[in-house]
């Protein structure tokens, strides 16, 4: 049995994100999940998140939290796909992680996104809130987000 932890975006979780995307890829073994044998049981040990932007002032919390991860005995480390599209310090996270944790396997993303600039659009609308009511992850998700008319140069 596989043993994995998930690091998410926490900006994305403060926008209600629940990450319905990323557990229906683990449950289903599709994303980064789909290297798992589907006749193996897969253990979801913990869901950790960063500690928001700017984050490169914060990283001792992420490494707190990884540790207690690999004290559970975690095989795998999924990144978030939102982490993986949006945060400057992804780089930074993975060569860390990868640095102190050699045999740790890491995951880029838990599931695939159908369109980068448009989830990337979708987010700075959710963090903007140009468009009233105010919208959640879910319609980001459910991709009944609206976006205000673009301006003409």
């Amino acid at each position: 049995m596989a043993k994995v932890g998930i690091l998410g975006c926490d900006s994305t979780r403060e926008m209600n994100c629940v990450m319905i995307g990323c557990f229906g890829n683990l449950r289903g073994r599709e994303g980064s999940f789909k290297d798992y044998p589907k006749d193996e049981p897969l253990d979801l040990v913990g869901i950790i998140h960063c500690g928001g932007c700017p984050t490169a002032v914060g990283t001792g919390r992420i490494w707190q939290q990884v540790k207690a991860l690999m004290d559970y005995g975690i095989d795998a480390l999924h990144l978030t796909s939102c982490l993986v599209q949006l945060c400057p310090f992804k780089d930074l996270f993975l060569e860390t992680i990868k640095r102190d944790y050699p045999g740790l396997k890491v995951a880029e993303g838990t599931h695939p996104f159908h369109d980068p600039d448009a989830f990337k659009n979708g987010i700075k609308e959710l963090i903007v809130q140009r468009v009233v009511p105010p919208q959640t992850m879910n319609d980001l998700v459910f991709k009944r987000i609206k976006l205000p008319p673009e301006k003409e140069d």
